[in-house]
């Protein structure tokens, strides 16, 4: 039987961490599974908070409490060093499991050898109550869980929220300490031939306040993370040439996208771009549109 892990990274959340810990405690599941989470030194009553609720539930929650702010990626990284489960969930702190999450998704790991990572869709969500939507993608219509190749995960990108992600341990290979954007990992796990899985359901509530400061609240954050999305593009680009029209389609279909956002794009972006047109394939890019045009909520605050 497999085992699992759930990591959870957290900075500054005092108001959304016992919610977020509640609904992973609920989960009703027929396999052992260990939560960890890693707070990033947060400067309100995280820690603190963290600590009662670790006592209050004796032996089912680790910590890793900082004592010194190392950054989300840093974070990320030691907590998710730290779990020993053959599948590992990630969660941020201020989002919220739906029940049946940590089964459905194991359920899928257990049946599927050759999956290795799997999403679902989610209900982003304001505090006040007064804003929810879920995720467009896959369509209503589509199967409770449909499968995706590497070829369509190199060509598509980044495809569902951060605290949707699972993953089978031993797919990861890569070792790195430098900020990531998920979509990296999720393409380190399926190499050389691995399948990724998407359960048709929502089975997070992602937190999505219209006045909160966000990582891509700004044309500054926006601009970095296309930046280091791009920088892991490229280098999947190089390293893999049996994937480069795939890979190709998702970088006109990012570079557009920043663009449009930011008003902006890189020298190198734009030198890429037009070095290796030769790449280009309509029906891929129609594709990689058709799908990330579905990908968020289907109405938005921010």
């Amino acid at each position: 039987m497999l085992s699992g892990s759930v990591v959870v990274s957290c900075y500054n959340q005092q108001d959304y961490i016992e919610e977020c810990l509640d609904s992973i405690l609920s989960q009703d599941i027929d396999f052992d599974c260990e939560i960890i989470v890693s707070d990033d030194c947060s400067t309100d009553r995280t820690q603190e908070i963290l600590r009662e609720y670790s006592s209050k539930h004796e032996g089912r929650i680790k910590l890793l409490l900082r004592e010194k702010n190392v950054g989300a990626a840093l974070n990320y990284h030691g907590v998710h060093k730290m779990a020993s489960g053959d599948v590992i969930y990630h969660f941020d702190g201020d989002d919220v499991m739906l029940p049946g999450k940590l089964q459905q998704q194991y359920n899928i790991f257990k049946e599927n050898a050759d999956v290795n990572v799997v999403f679902h869709k989610a209900i982003y969500f304001s505090d006040d109550g007064s804003y929810a939507s879920e995720t467009q993608y896959p369509s209503p219509e589509a199967s409770l869980v449909s499968f995706i190749s590497l070829q369509e995960m190199a060509r598509w990108g980044a495809i569902a929220v951060h605290s949707s992600y699972a993953y089978r341990r031993a797919s990861r290979k890569a070792v790195i300490t430098r900020e990531f954007m998920e979509w990296f990992f999720v393409i380190d796990s399926l190499l050389p031939s691995g399948k990724a899985a998407y359960i048709n359901s929502p089975l997070v509530k992602y937190r999505c306040n219209p006045s909160a400061g966000s990582y891509l609240s700004t044309t500054k954050g926006k601009i970095k993370s296309y930046t280091i999305y791009f920088d892991d593009l490229y280098r999947y680009f190089y390293q893999l040439p049996e994937l480069r029209k795939d890979l190709y389609s998702n970088f006109v279909v990012t570079f557009l996208a920043m663009a449009k956002s930011t008003r902006k794009c890189t020298f190198k972006g734009l030198l890429f771009l037009l070095r290796n047109f030769y790449y280009f394939r309509l029906h891929k890019f129609m594709d990689t549109v058709s799908v990330r045009k579905h990908v968020g909520p289907e109405s938005k605050v921010r």
